[in-house]
Formats: structure tokens, sequence, C-alpha cells
């Protein structure tokens, strides 16, 4: 799994225009899920009459690409226009495990950070806790300290009621310094308020590392990777996420899943901004120039 994070991470690198993380089409297919069967076409249909009874059908995290299980067959997987059928093995490289049944199609909307890589990524991230320990984790929250949905988010909540974890992400090219400025503070305290208010003037700062900025980096490379399409982006323990603001950040944070539960792995905030789309040059200043550099650096030696 290091391999394929590697592998990802150079990709992004090495292509700027991966960075655009426009990934809402594809967390939007979540939601066009229960709908699926009834909007075939007449063709489709027929098509699946022959195949013999379709027992279940789950879009998975690919555009455009569901699993088709039916009664008495091995499950198949097919365009969602019902034009191309996929002959062979499809592997889920989060998990890396295959992906062969109902169940397993459903496992890979999950986003389980802890396994992931190896279990080595969180660590390779610029993460800040955040809330009560008395309470058990329950979710990882990627923000950014200059877009205001994010801001306000960490400013309305009560420490008190909830166990996170920050991922400081810069969402676009204009919020790299300040993300570093927010991850370089002497203090959580001091990290927050950057975070909280996007002014870093006044807040206590060490003095940054290329490791530091490795860090603050990593998730803005693995976003399109990690499907991270907006700023507040919950990840849950159980996997499950939620783009942008949820309505009520508490209440979905202490939501517990049920065995019969039917819940969409992906859900998507309508108000919250979609991350930058530009796939435009990252530097702009002088400074940032300089964490260019330095990341380039890093890049090398990985």
């Amino acid at each position: 799994m290091k391999l394929v994070t590697g592998i990802a991470l150079a990709m992004l690198v090495a292509s700027p225009s991966l960075l655009a993380l426009d990934l809402e089409q594809e967390a939007k297919l979540k939601n066009a899920e229960t709908d699926i069967q009834s909007s075939f076409s007449d063709d489709v249909k027929a098509m699946m009459s022959e195949l013999g009874d379709v027992e279940n059908v789950r879009m998975l995290p690919i555009k455009n690409v569901m699993l088709i299980q039916l009664k008495g067959k091995p499950p198949i997987f097919i365009s969602s226009n019902g034009r191309f059928l996929i002959d062979g093995d499809i592997k889920d490289l989060w998990s890396m495990t295959p992906v062969k049944t109902v169940e397993q199609a459903e496992d890979s909307w999950l986003l389980h950070l802890d396994s992931f890589a190896n279990g080595t990524l969180m660590d390779q991230m610029a993460v800040i806790p955040f809330g009560n320990p008395a309470i058990s984790k329950q979710a990882r929250v990627f923000v950014s300290p200059t877009v205001k949905e994010s801001q306000d988010f960490l400013a309305n909540l009560d420490p008190s009621k909830v166990n996170l974890d920050l991922i400081i992400m810069p969402h676009d090219k204009g919020s790299i310094t300040t993300s570093m400025k927010a991850w370089c503070g002497y203090s959580t305290t001091d990290s927050l308020q950057v975070l909280m208010t996007g002014e870093a003037e006044n807040v206590g700062q060490r003095e940054c590392s290329e490791e530091d900025l490795k860090k603050v980096m990593t998730p803005m490379l693995m976003a399109t990777y990690l499907d991270v399409t907006k700023v507040p982006y919950f990840v849950r323990i159980d996997g499950k996420r939620f783009s942008g603001l949820p309505n009520n950040p508490v209440e979905w944070l202490e939501n517990l899943p049920t065995p019969d539960e039917v819940e969409q792995a992906v859900q998507t905030s309508e108000t919250t901004p979609a991350i930058d789309k530009k796939p435009a040059q990252l530097i702009e200043d002088p400074i940032e120039n300089e964490m260019a550099e330095a990341m380039a650096n890093v890049t090398e030696k990985q």
C-alpha cells in the first residue's frame, strides 16, 4: 500500500492539473443509487432480462460503473448506460481487497484512514487533536484556514461534545502559507486560532521544517485520491463521509450505524463551495516559492 500511495503522490506532483480536485460528480454518484434501477433504459432492461433476474444493483465509487448481482450467477460490472461490460476483476486499492459482492461494493464507499497505506497515512499529514479525549475518537476532519465554512465550523463547535482529529489541508494555492502558519503554531491553541480566523498575526510561530511542509502538502496532494471534494470534509471512524458541513455536525458525528441501515457513504452539503477547480500554478509569492522549492526537494527524496 505504501507503493500505491507513493505512486499516487508522484502522479499528482508530476501533473498539477490533477490538483483540480474536482470530484463532486463522483461524490454525487451514491445519491443516485436508490433510483438507479428505475432509470434503466428499455434497452438495458431488455439486456438484463436476457441475463437473468436482477437481485441487487450497487453503484461503485468509479464514475458510471455499477455492480449487478444476478440471481444464481456471479456479480458483473457494467457501465450505468448499459453499454460496457467489464470482464475481469476489480480491486479496491484503498483496502487492497477485491470487489466481488454487494457487501464489498458497499464497503468500497467507506474510507478508513487508520488502515490506509498500511496505517501510515495519518502520520504523514498535519493533524491536530481537537475536543474531549474522554469521548471515543469520532472522526477526522479536513479543514482549511481560509475557508469561511471551515472557520465557522470550528469557531461554533463545543469542544466538550466532540473528539476529532483536524487535518490541515490547503484547499487552493492561496491557502498554502496560512496552512503552514496554522501547523507551525507554538501550541495547539495557536494553531486553532489560525484555523478559526485565517489570521496568523500575533500568533506564536515555531520555525517550520521540510518535514512540516511535507505534512501540510500531503493532504492536498492526496485529495483527489482520497475523494476530498470540499472542506470541511468529514471522515467518520466507521468510514462514512460528509463533503461540506452537515446541518448538525455533532448529531452526524454521534450517529451510530445499525446492522440493517442503508445510508449513503458519501453525503454532500449543497451550501459549502467545492474546492477550487482551477489547475492553476500553485505558487504566487516569494514565501510560497520557497515552500515550492522545498516541496520539490521532498518529492525527489521520496
